[in-house]
This record gives C-alpha cells, structure tokens and sequence, in this order.
C-alpha cells in the first residue's frame, strides 16, 4: 500500500480540522469562550485568535493588556493559545479567580500551549 502526497495533506488538514472543534467541544455545547488570548508576533496564535469568536481578545504582545487580564471575571470560558511562560502566568491569575484548566495541548510544530479555562 502507498501513500500519495494528496492523501497524507488531506489527513493533516482533516486533523487539523478536527482539533479546532474539539477545542470549541471543550468550553461547552453552543458556548464561545468569553475572553481569548493570543500572541500576535506568533504566527498560529493570531491565526488561533481569529477562529475564535471571544467577547474579548487581548493580544498578549502589548504590555498593556497584561493588566486587561486582571479583569476578567468568572462570567465564561477563556480560551488561549500562548507561549508556556504566558500560560502559566495566565493560568496562576485566573485559578485564583475560581477558573479551572479545562483542557491544554502543547503544539510542537509552534512550541505553543493551546488552553481553555472556564
């Protein structure tokens, strides 16, 4: 059995495809995460923030939106697809706001963290 270029670029966008549902089954049934963070200087995180349909979006690339983060509350999910170190500095704040880890998928081709907390 061979496998043509076309099947294995068909099988790369159909799981490709299918991780972006699987990360909108994860904040919930008809539920659009609240807030999404994003890295604009990364490539595939500003492609993952513009696939995301947040109330809120904050580019974490300006400094300044890392005091937007501090005010955000428990009224949704928070979607985000950030560098580990942004993660986990995100993560520490809004566990102690009451938000849980959801789901998290560590994107090696990007060296990104893909996350949703609600």
């Amino acid at each position: 059995m061979s496998v043509s270029r076309r099947q294995v670029l068909g099988g790369a966008a159909v799981l490709g495809a299918a991780g972006a549902i699987g990360v909108q089954r994860m904040t919930g049934p008809g539920k659009v995460a609240h807030v999404v963070l994003f890295d604009s200087r990364k490539p595939a995180s500003l492609a993952f923030a513009r696939t995301r349909a947040g109330k809120r979006q904050l580019d974490l690339a300006h400094t300044a939106n890392w005091s937007a983060i501090r005010t955000i509350d428990r009224k949704g999910a928070v979607a985000g697809m950030t560098s580990w170190n942004d993660y986990v500095s995100a993560r520490q704040w809004l566990e102690e706001r009451g938000l849980r880890v959801q789901s998290e998928r560590h994107d090696k081709t990007h060296d990104l963290i893909e996350w949703v907390m609600a």
